[in-house]
């Protein structure tokens, strides 16, 4: 076995804008092993492929759905035939925001097939010691609940709080003070709890440590739901995110938290 990697960020993890560029950067040094060529990317190239899937089918029904309630709208309000367009774009745009939040509790739901594996390999690199031990049928099916609770909160998190958000960020503008920075603190600490489930660590605790470490989280955070919108990269987005992840966790854990 190879010698452990450097992590690629400071240790101990800092604050404030530092911290959140050590989010930034162990995105990054995710992203970087998630693509051709990376040390991660026999883990990656499926679970790419799926995600590719995964939004195409998303937004394909979100545009059907949208398109057909912007179409009846549009004959109710009388306007011109001319005019019929208008709904097509508006329910492009419309389906892309709607796959867009829907993707990621879709994807955490396949967590512990795709995400897990990957999560274990980059600690192997980090450390040459495995992170969860024997991946038993018993084990697998507890993660399996634990990502489907996930993915449910998620949901409801993104269709409560982050949607809404979106919206009146579109409308007015003003909406972005709050929008962003909730946005990337929620898409971080989803992020960790693939590594924190691994360690068997409880709700208290992850909240605990998503407090302690809020900017690395929400740099992390930010740079993963800014690759979502980036053509091609956004396949990788949520690999990449969960291997930088790992990576803060393991700097973290080397500071004694």
């Amino acid at each position: 076995m190879n010698a452990p990697r450097p992590l690629p960020v400071s240790t101990p993890l800092p604050q404030g804008f530092r911290g959140a560029v050590s989010g930034i950067s162990a995105f990054l040094a995710g992203l970087k092993m998630c693509l051709p060529g990376g040390a991660l990317f026999r883990f990656t190239a499926l679970a790419a492929f799926v995600s590719a899937l995964v939004l195409v089918a998303l937004a394909w029904v979100a545009f059907a759905v949208v398109g057909v309630g912007l179409s009846s709208w549009l004959q109710e309000q009388g306007w011109a035939s001319w005019l019929g367009w208008l709904g097509g774009v508006l329910a492009f745009v419309v389906a892309l925001v709607v796959a867009y939040f829907l993707f990621t509790p879709v994807m955490t739901l396949l967590g512990p097939i795709f995400l897990d594996p990957l999560c274990e390999r980059v600690h192997v690199l980090y450390t040459g010691r495995e992170l969860g031990g024997p991946r038993t049928s018993r084990k697998f099916l507890q993660r399996q609940v634990s990502a489907a609770l996930q993915a449910l909160k998620w949901l409801l998190l993104s269709l409560l709080v982050e949607l809404p958000l979106a919206v009146l960020t579109m409308i007015t503008g003003v909406a972005v003070v709050i929008s962003v920075p909730v946005s990337a603190l929620l898409q971080g600490v989803d992020l960790m709890d693939t590594p924190h489930s691994l360690r068997e660590y409880t709700l208290s605790r992850k909240l605990a440590w998503a407090k302690a470490h809020k900017w690395p989280v929400g740099g992390l955070g930010a740079a993963t739901a800014l690759c979502l919108w980036v053509p091609v990269l956004n396949l990788f987005a949520l690999p990449a995110g969960v291997a930088g992840a790992t990576i803060l966790m393991l700097a973290a854990e080397q500071q004694g938290d």
